[in-house]
């Protein structure tokens, strides 16, 4: 167990040991036909939290892979966006806004 005496030393190193974890994952919600709507990253309850337009039914909402790097959740998700396309781009089914891939892990908004 690493012990650091000063605490910004000590945050530093757990946030390089924490930003390695394997505990991100992608998930889809998806319509009641089964196509999905929205691809996304996320860790904890993230894909179950509460968002304008989530799926009431819990069971329409699949978590596609588990126990990534959070570099290897933005590159599905930004892989899998590019396969359904998205609606405001005129290219797909989905509702993303954005390729995919960025934002904080932080906050709880992203």
């Amino acid at each position: 167990m690493l012990v650091a005496t000063d605490y910004r030393t000590q945050k530093r190193c757990v946030n390089d040991k924490y930003s390695m974890e394997q505990k991100y994952y992608v998930y889809k919600w998806l319509r009641e036909d089964g196509t999905p709507y929205y691809i996304g990253k996320g860790e904890g309850f993230r894909a179950y939290c509460k968002r304008p337009y989530k799926p009431k039914d819990k069971n329409r909402i699949n978590i596609i892979k588990e126990n990534l790097t959070e570099q290897e959740a933005w590159d599905l998700e930004i892989e899998l966006i590019a396969k359904y396309g998205r609606k405001d781009l005129g290219t797909g089914i989905l509702k993303n806004k954005t390729e995919g891939g960025e934002g904080g892990s932080k906050s709880p908004e992203t």
